[in-house]
């Protein structure tokens, strides 16, 4: 079954359109993974999943099979299911990292404080953080803000997870430990879409690897065909100046 589907997406922002009748499904377990030049539209089809930005008129998102209303239906509740993790980690300054964490089941979902705390030490040790739930953000590298980012959005129990270019950020001896808390994720079964510019990690870790550019689909494949012979020029073009850079 498709955790995510869209249906002729288009994203308009006045007379930039950046997203051009864009049809992607995302079956439950599955780990696509987009990749593309700059301004290519993959970070606006990310946020117009979960509505962050929204889609043009005639434009439709499905979550489970039903199409989201946004007119209709409670956005707030259909984001719960999509826990999303940006590339400037969106930590709360003032509070310290289990509070970070804890916030949201409290409040959106009324998680009783001690349940909440409970499985914030259980997706802390899962990020490799347990020592750190007292930490404020300040203490912390880019790293490990990522990963306490990571955790925060999986304590809402999300049924996909969304990741926007979440190691852009990072010095590059930091990138591989946030990697590897998603690598572990897949393995254990979490539906996810992930921005990135990392190709090792694509042609190791996704299922299904797309290329985008200029608001379209070139190309999807699985990794082995997409990195070994990709059918599309464009395709290509994009991977001699990424993987040779």
């Amino acid at each position: 079954m498709n955790v995510i589907e869209t249906r002729n997406l288009h994203k308009h922002f006045g007379d930039l359109h950046v997203l051009k009748g864009v049809d992607i499904a995302v079956a439950e377990g599955e780990v696509v993974v987009i990749i593309g030049p700059s301004g290519s539209g993959k970070s606006t089809l990310l946020r117009c999943l979960n509505f962050l930005e929204m889609p043009d008129e005639g434009s439709e998102v499905l979550l489970d099979g039903e199409v989201i209303d946004p007119a209709r239906d409670n956005l707030d509740k259909v984001r719960e299911k999509m826990g999303m993790v940006f590339q400037h980690f969106h930590l709360f300054p003032h509070k310290n990292v289990i509070d970070n964490i804890t916030i949201a089941p409290e409040n959106v979902k009324g998680v009783p404080r001690k349940q909440a705390k409970a499985t914030a030490r259980e997706l802390l040790e899962k990020v490799g953080l347990p020592d750190k739930e007292k930490a404020w953000p300040s203490q912390l590298s880019g790293g490990q803000k990522q990963r306490v980012a990571i955790a925060r959005a999986l304590a809402m129990d999300p049924e996909i997870m969304l990741f926007d270019e979440v190691t852009s950020a990072l010095d590059p001896e930091l990138v591989a430990e946030v990697l590897q808390v998603v690598q572990d994720l897949a393995a254990a079964g979490m539906t996810m879409v992930m921005v990135t510019h990392e190709m090792g990690f694509a042609r190791e870790v996704a299922d299904r690897v797309i290329m985008m550019d200029d608001g379209i689909i070139i190309e999807q494949a699985t990794p082995d065909r997409f990195f070994g012979s990709p059918a599309e020029e464009r395709t290509r073009t994009f991977l001699g100046q990424v993987l040779h850079a």
